[in-house]
């Protein structure tokens, strides 16, 4: 028939099984090292975090010992459970990765996927004793990194968002189960089986952003799912078949149900130029603590503050507008309510931009506690609005855009007269153009020196980084497993730096 899918999912699954890392230009497999530093970062700040550590103790009180680590908590757990609570801290602090057209945070999913595969199992029998190699690793990093947002492109990627799905969430089990299935050495046939037992277990609701701190966990849930499927495939079990094309019931028809688009869904879009073009080059360092939607607002108030030193303090400012594209409209337009939460706080275009111009940064210092109970910042928050404007929907690249307006008292109230400053941003830094690779090895560096010491730090780094010729990729393991600190500790002058040993659950 005309109309009949193709079989899309196969040929996904063919290539995860016969890619060779000799078949990546080498840029791309260089950039994916910086990636992974760029994750592992956010995973040693994350681990001790107030929300982190009470998904610890909330997962210690079900979950009994097991043979994967807790990234900076020298515990063990389950490999499920360790999935999960290892991206739980990826994700928490909005510090990781996204993909520009696709939303997912790849490491939160791919990392945490891997680091249990490697504790758990090795990938020819439970009898085979090989070490897992540095080289397969990075191989299977990849796999992951590219099989999620080819996923989701198939259903126009950034388009689940204003639908009020968590995207990386609905994705990511797919990819979980690609990067796991690769490091396992599974067949394709098995490999298909993965990807239809996780595909089944997509699930997300970006309401979690506002109170809840299981905004953190919804990757984790990803990550959890699509090992499971993997471990389940690798026994024999058998996942749907041809899950991301079927009309019925398959991923991409039942996840674009109602988006308006003609044709509802783009099963082609998974595996389009496969062999040829890389959706790591669309994937995405943060510079700054925040949702990728605030960053805009955030660039643009930086601009003009460098453009009009001194005239933007909070008692001039009168009011200020901020233009958004649909979807960074619902993600992160919505008026803040006291409390707010430190969640809330970092999905708030409003936050952001009271934070830059009464600070100047938007990093994990302006999230601690006590910024959120500020009065300054409520009298700035409540002077700031948040506006759709259509004009910025008609494009993938145009879903960046934000414009500023900032009006100003030119002398007092009572005068009544003003002047507005406007900025706009064609797309946040390190969007259209991403962060140097230069650039994330700083970023790693100024992040975690407050929460491991410089020994480890610099160990870690060495491994990541020339991870092809590391042999056994568990020592890896060993050096994220040791006790991390806490950076509001760091961030407040109060703590102890890499040495806090946090709480003791």
């Amino acid at each position: 028939m005309a109309d009949t899918p193709p079989p899309v999912t196969q040929e996904l699954c063919d290539w995860i099984h016969r890619l060779c890392l000799s078949d990546i230009p080498e840029e791309k497999v260089t950039r994916c090292k910086y990636l992974i530093l760029d994750g592992l970062a956010c995973a040693l700040i994350g681990a001790h975090l107030p929300w982190s550590e009470d998904a610890v103790k909330g997962v210690l009180s079900i979950e009994p010992e097991g043979s994967c680590n807790i990234i900076g908590w020298e515990r063990k757990i389950g490999p499920l459970a360790a999935a999960l609570l290892n991206s739980t801290f990826i994700q928490g602090f909005e510090l990781d990765d996204y993909h520009r057209e696709a939303p997912i945070h790849s490491n939160s999913i791919v990392l945490p996927t891997l680091l249990a595969t490697i504790e758990h199992c090795n990938p020819q029998s439970a009898t085979d004793t090989t070490p897992l190699t540095g080289a397969e690793f990075l191989l299977a990093a990849i796999v992951g990194f590219e099989t999620g947002p080819r996923v989701g492109l198939g259903v126009y990627g950034i388009e689940v968002l204003s639908h009020g799905w968590h995207s990386g969430a609905i994705f990511g089990p797919s990819a979980a189960a690609a990067s796991a299935t690769k490091l396992m050495q599974l067949s394709a046939p098995m490999i298909e089986d993965a990807v239809g037992i996780a595909c089944t277990q997509a699930g997300g609701l970006m309401s979690a952003q506002y109170e809840s701190t299981v905004k953190r966990m919804q990757h984790g849930f990803a990550a959890r799912n699509g090992l499971f499927a993997a471990f389940m495939a690798r026994s024999g079990y058998t996942g749907i078949k041809k899950v991301l094309e079927r009309p019925y019931g398959g991923f991409l028809s039942t996840f674009s149900q109602g988006n308006g688009r003609t044709p509802p869904y783009q099963p082609e879009r998974v595996v389009e130029g496969i062999d040829s073009t890389w959706e790591i080059d669309q994937i995405l360092v943060k510079p700054y603590a925040s949702m990728a939607a605030t960053h805009g607002t955030i660039d643009a108030i930086s601009a003009l503050q460098a453009k009009y030193p001194g005239e933007l303090k909070g008692n001039r400012i009168r009011r200020i507008n901020v233009e958004l594209s649909e979807p960074a409209f619902k993600k992160g337009g919505w008026e803040p309510k006291y409390p707010l939460t430190v969640t809330g706080a970092q999905m708030s275009c409003a936050y952001a931009a009271a934070m830059q111009i009464l600070e100047g940064a938007v990093q994990p210092a302006q999230f601690a506690p006590a910024q959120l109970e500020r009065q300054d910042v409520w009298t700035l928050m409540g002077k700031i609005k948040c506006v759709h404007n259509p004009d910025f929907d008609h494009t993938m690249a145009a879903i960046w855009q934000q414009r500023v307006h900032v009006e100003l008292w030119e002398g007092d109230e009572q005068s009544g007269e003003s002047k507005t400053l406007v900025q706009y941003i064609d797309a946040p830094r390190g969007n259209k153009v991403p962060l140097s690779n230069e650039e994330i090895l700083g970023k790693w560096r100024s992040n975690t020196k407050d929460v491991i010491d410089q020994e480890r730090r610099e160990a870690i780094e060495k491994l990541v980084l020339g991870l092809e010729g590391v042999d056994d990729v568990r020592g890896l393991v060993e050096l994220l497993r040791r006790r991390t600190g806490n950076v509001f500790d760091a961030a407040s002058g109060h703590g102890h730096g890499y040495k806090s040993v946090g709480s003791k659950i």
